[in-house]
């Protein structure tokens, strides 16, 4: 079996930002780069560093943890000088540019990849096009799914004994009966994480039902929450978006798809309405929608070489990039046999 991520200089990703530089401005933009670290956690010990609040620091988007990337933040122009201060564990941010808008969600492109695949042996690599575009098993890490329907079910004190965050705890502790303000102690960007992470899965599983109805499935990989469905010539369906459920997603008019949806909201014991979060009205998602494949670009296969950290085995080094959103770790399971 070929192994990814066997140390962190085996998976670098670079983002691709859309960000405009001026000459100065309100925030600043920097470059983090980080190792072994979450986003989100790298955020939160810069907060701290810099006595900010996390929502003040702004990012285009979240990386992998278990690699070395590098994407932009800013910050508020007051900090510049504090930056050397900054000594964190895996984590650097470098003064690149200045700008009047702070990076928000989605202020990028995509993402360029390095990916070394290790211990391999006669295992062959078939170039493609385009991939299934599936949310990858670091969207939902252990817990997310099931916190982000517990969150859509209103099932609060289920969501918040989940949770292991401190602000969580220690209102529980003052309050124990009052899980909607434990909950509202946590940031904004945080749980709607979770109740993104329930929508990446609905979405998987529509897919997969989608494409197994479709197409002939030329593999199935099985995954903590599921099973990835791969199709022979998957290029007709390019163009086409399945809905990211959400409680506007009941207008969708392409009836196959909408059948499927239907199929699982009734398994999962939901409805459309559920996803209208009155509690926490910023958690009410309509919907959006995603594409069902994701071009490969600029795919570039290395030779086969010698494996130094597995006897007898080989590696090879892959580059390419992608959209924002899609999965590197996705490519390699479509493109490797």
């Amino acid at each position: 079996m070929y192994q990814l991520k066997q140390i962190p200089e085996d998976f670098v990703v670079k983002e691709i930002s859309k960000v405009e530089f001026a000459d100065q401005g309100k925030f600043i933009y920097c470059k983090l780069k980080k190792e072994n670290r979450t986003t989100l956690d790298a955020i939160k010990e810069i907060a701290k560093s810099l006595h900010l609040r996390e929502k003040e620091i702004g990012f285009a988007g979240s990386k992998d943890k278990h690699a070395l990337t590098e994407q932009l933040i800013s910050l508020p122009i007051e900090k510049k000088e504090k930056l050397a201060q900054i000594r964190l564990e895996n984590i650097s941010v470098e003064l690149i540019g200045y700008g009047n808008q702070p990076i928000s969600l989605g202020d990028l492109e995509g993402n360029e990849f390095e990916v070394v695949v290790r211990n391999l042996e006669k295992s062959s690599i078939k170039p493609a096009a385009y991939c299934e575009n599936y949310f990858d098993e670091q969207r939902f890490s252990v817990h997310n799914v099931a916190i982000g329907k517990h969150l859509i079910k209103k099932e609060f004190p289920e969501a918040a004994k989940l949770i292991d965050e401190d602000k969580c705890t220690a209102h529980l502790h003052h309050y124990p009966h009052d899980f909607i303000g434990a909950l509202k102690k946590l940031p904004l960007r945080l749980l709607r994480m979770y109740v993104n992470a329930y929508q990446s899965y609905f979405w998987n599983e529509t897919v997969a039902q989608y494409l197994l109805n479709q197409g002939k499935v030329v593999k199935e990989i099985p995954y903590s929450l599921g099973k990835f469905i791969f199709v022979d010539n998957p290029e007709p369906l390019s163009e086409l978006a399945i809905p990211v459920i959400g409680f506007a997603s009941e207008e969708l008019e392409n009836e196959e798809i909408k059948n499927i949806i239907s199929a699982l909201l009734i398994k999962e014991g939901l409805t459309y309405s559920d996803f209208v979060i009155k509690q926490i009205p910023e958690l009410s998602l309509e919907g959006n929608f995603r594409n069902v494949l994701v071009e490969i670009k600029d795919l570039q296969i290395g030779r086969a070489t010698k494996d130094e950290l597995n006897a007898g085995k080989n590696k090879v080094t892959l580059k390419f990039s992608l959209p924002k959103g899609s999965y590197a770790t996705m490519v390699i399971r479509k493109i490797l046999s």
